[in-house]
């Protein structure tokens, strides 16, 4: 009998047992080219057996979509990974960074009592001495100049501002509260106030509800000596501390020129 030798100019497709074989070792990509051989390969790089441990290693959860009636393993492999790898993906932007640092800030803080003249108590601080301290979190305490003594149920004027040491063109009034403040045990007294909106209505969603807080530190045995003062900006929900980032962010919509 007479062997017939194939034609060297004619290719023949290996049969699609070989891709049977080597399949189950061939990684997503691999396998979606070979089912472009031929029909047969493409039946057989199609099979479910294939496609499922592929789908289920890359996208776990798929398995709560594998259900009646539901897509074949390939289909929703394909399905799923293309949203993955789109460009046009769905992802939440990253926060701008501010124009303004720390470095460029002085902070003041002035507390009056209606019976005095002279203020109860004065401060500053460097903004470089806030970034030192900050750890990240808008919170930072001034030491007074001289310690003020005060009473129970004094009513008193708290000022605290924000000025842009660059030109010393610009200063923002944080905080002006007259009152008696909350007072908590024999530690301090408390004063809060509500931020005013940016000057742009794009900001105010974000600054809404942002509240400048200013405690008075009570130490000293005997007399009621203030001789420090915490400041910070926290929000209204959660009540916590709002990061540097944050603040910066809102102060320099009313220190830089917009």
């Amino acid at each position: 009998m007479d062997i017939i030798e194939p034609s060297p100019s004619t290719p023949s497709t290996p049969p699609w047992e070989v891709l049977v074989l080597v399949a189950p070792f061939l990684d997503p990509s691999t396998l979606a080219v070979a089912s472009c051989v031929s029909k047969s390969w493409r039946v057989a790089a199609s099979s479910p057996h294939l496609w499922l441990p592929l789908c289920l290693s890359r996208f776990p959860s798929s398995c709560l979509l594998l259900c009646t009636p539901s897509p074949s393993p390939r289909l929703l492999f394909s399905l799923l990974q293309s949203a993955a790898s789109s460009p046009l993906r769905r992802r939440r932007p990253a926060p701008p960074l501010p124009c303004l640092s720390l470095r460029d800030l002085v902070f003041t803080i002035d507390v009056f009592l209606p019976r005095r003249a002279e203020p109860l108590l004065s401060g500053a601080k460097a903004g470089e001495e806030v970034e030192r301290e900050s750890r990240g979190v808008f919170r930072f305490d001034i030491e007074a100049a001289e310690a003020g003594v005060v009473e129970r149920g004094d009513e008193m004027r708290v000022v605290w501002m924000a000025v842009r040491k660059e030109g010393w063109g610009s200063a923002f009034l944080v905080m002006e509260r007259q009152g008696k403040g909350r007072t908590v045990g024999d530690a301090g007294i408390w004063f809060e106030e509500e931020l005013p909106a940016p000057r742009c209505c794009s900001a105010a969603e974000d600054a809404g509800g942002m509240v400048a807080e200013v405690g008075l530190v009570i130490g000293g045995r005997g007399l009621r000596t203030v001789g420090k003062v915490s400041l910070g900006l926290m929000r209204r929900a959660g009540c916590r501390y709002v990061s540097v980032v944050d603040a910066l962010m809102y102060l320099q919509r009313h220190l830089l020129p917009s």
